[in-house]
């Protein structure tokens, strides 16, 4: 006993040294996993669109998505001749996780300065509020960096790829989006609102 007490003392800074990171590593993880345990998974769809890859040549129309007394509409325009964003469409199913696209089918063309309201056929029937965070608290927002483990996570060597996820109070929920949707860099999403469940 008194060999180890002396070890203890004379080697207290290499003690320090190794214990010090294995409880900010044992700590960073219960912080992490205490929302998961206490905070409930989404209950709501959330309708959102996404930043659509370039491409050539350019479609004659754009559209952009927007609610109107509770229903998403797309707000059709003629294209300019320079690159200009464009969008699609798509619904984050709370019960299975998954994100998939809402096809639209757009005007070949619209007159120049003009602009045509179309409606989203797959979601005619559905009321969706024009809010920025669910009645269950979630709210779409987008990181930085990837996930590098637990050592990246501490020390800050997360890498530059961007993920969608909800956030709740700590808990987080990664959005997948289908490919072409996957860029890591510069690809905007948005949300256009949640769905609610209750008949109109």
């Amino acid at each position: 006993m008194p060999t180890e007490r002396g070890f203890l003392r004379t080697h207290a800074f290499l003690v320090a040294a190794i214990a010090l990171p294995i409880l900010v590593a044992g700590f960073f993880i219960i912080a992490t996993l205490i929302p998961q345990w206490t905070v409930s998974p989404p209950a709501y769809d959330l309708v959102l669109r996404a930043q659509r890859p370039y491409e050539s040549p350019q479609p004659p129309v754009l559209a952009d998505f927007v609610i109107r007394n509770d229903r998403v509409e797309a707000i059709v325009r003629k294209a300019p001749e320079t690159y200009s964003l464009r969008w699609a469409l798509f619904l984050f199913d709370h019960e299975t996780g998954k994100t998939r696209e809402i096809p639209v089918k757009l005007p070949e063309s619209v007159p120049e300065g003009e602009s045509k309201t179309v409606a989203v056929e797959e979601l005619a029937g559905v009321t969706v509020r024009a809010n920025a965070t669910a009645p269950d608290g979630y709210e779409l927002t987008t990181r930085t960096g990837g996930r590098s483990g637990l050592v990246g996570d501490l020390f800050g060597m997360n890498g530059y790829r961007q993920s969608v996820v909800l956030s709740n109070r700590g808990r987080i929920v990664t959005l997948v989006l289908p490919p072409p949707y996957q860029a890591p860099y510069g690809m905007s999403v948005q949300a256009v609102g949640w769905v609610d469940p209750r008949p109109r």
